[in-house]
């Protein structure tokens, strides 16, 4: 590549709508290289209940009931574009699932692992004859189980806890977050977190050009503001930073030429470390909405950067 025009989306959770405006927006932006990183999967499953020839859900706390297949197409698509997973079944086998803590969590891995399965062979697919070079990688939201999938591609490459080369720029990326109130997959203590970056950043040859993709922000910047949580309840007009120690301390301490980062939906921005440019581009997928990040480099430099949505 003479220059590389990136394009970086974060925080889709499991919206179907806006894993298909990516390949929109990559045709549309003219990029040649796009990264698909940082929490995949949904959070939710939602029961639809089949009796007699009805189907009934309650999606977004509104009660709903579809009579034919075609409705009910339209209704699990619906459910979909939310970020949501819907499965059909009876009142006795919904009453199982909800009773049933451990056959509940099998459903919901099996039906991220569905989706993300299906996402890989539409990337590819949609990306045949293209010279667009693909990543894609978890978040602290992503179970351990999404791996597998995630490493199947020839055409679409993890970058999950490895460093890798785009062009003339290397590029380190660690799903882990610091802890949050939610008890994530992917969380470990700062001191954790700090040597996971350390180790990464060991295998970096030349850190002017290096990139560093660490889902969660650093900690007291404009990347990383969230509301206060008062017993997992938000406190009105309170908002606190909620980012990384460790990933604010590499980042001064090695300065890379960007920060990739994400997590903090409500928090859109780009702020400057020193010479390390770090973006957070947001999300708003629970609207359907695909935010990113276009950011052109050449010779070492970003010679500018722009924020997407549609």
């Amino acid at each position: 590549m003479n220059s590389v025009r990136l394009f970086y989306v974060t925080d889709i959770h499991g919206s179907e709508v806006c894993f298909r405006k990516l390949f929109s927006a990559i045709r549309e932006y003219h990029v040649n290289v796009a990264l698909l990183l940082g929490d995949l999967s949904g959070k939710v499953t939602i029961p639809i209940q089949k009796e007699n020839e009805t189907y009934n859900a309650t999606v977004l706390g509104a009660d709903v009931t579809v009579r034919n297949a075609t409705e009910l197409a339209d209704l699990e698509k619906k459910i979909a574009n939310l970020g949501f997973y819907s499965y059909v079944a009876t009142r006795q086998e919904v009453e199982e699932f909800s009773t049933n803590p451990e056959k509940n969590d099998e459903l919901f891995q099996r039906l991220i692992i569905e989706r993300l399965q299906r996402w890989m062979q539409v990337a590819e697919e949609k990306l045949r004859g293209s010279e667009v070079e693909m990543y894609i990688g978890a978040g602290n939201d992503d179970p351990f189980s999404v791996d597998p999938v995630l490493d199947s591609s020839d055409r679409i490459r993890n970058m999950n806890e490895r460093l890798v080369k785009i062009d003339d720029y290397e590029v380190i990326t660690t799903a882990f977050s610091n802890p949050t109130p939610w008890s994530t997959p992917r969380e470990c203590s700062e001191e954790e977190l700090g040597n996971k970056i350390e180790l990464l950043a060991s295998k970096i040859t030349l850190m002017e050009n290096a990139i560093f993709n660490f889902h969660v922000p650093p900690y007291g910047t404009l990347l990383d503001v969230a509301p206060e949580l008062k017993d997992m309840q938000p406190v009105a007009g309170s908002m606190v930073n909620v980012g990384s120690t460790a990933v604010a301390k590499a980042i001064e301490k090695y300065q890379p030429l960007i920060g990739l980062h994400g997590h903090i939906h409500e928090s859109k921005a780009a702020q400057k470390l020193g010479r390390t440019l770090c973006m957070n581009p947001g999300s708003e997928y629970g609207e359907g909405i695909l935010r990113g990040v276009i950011a052109n480099l050449e010779k070492g430099k970003v010679k500018n950067y722009i924020f997407t949505s549609g």
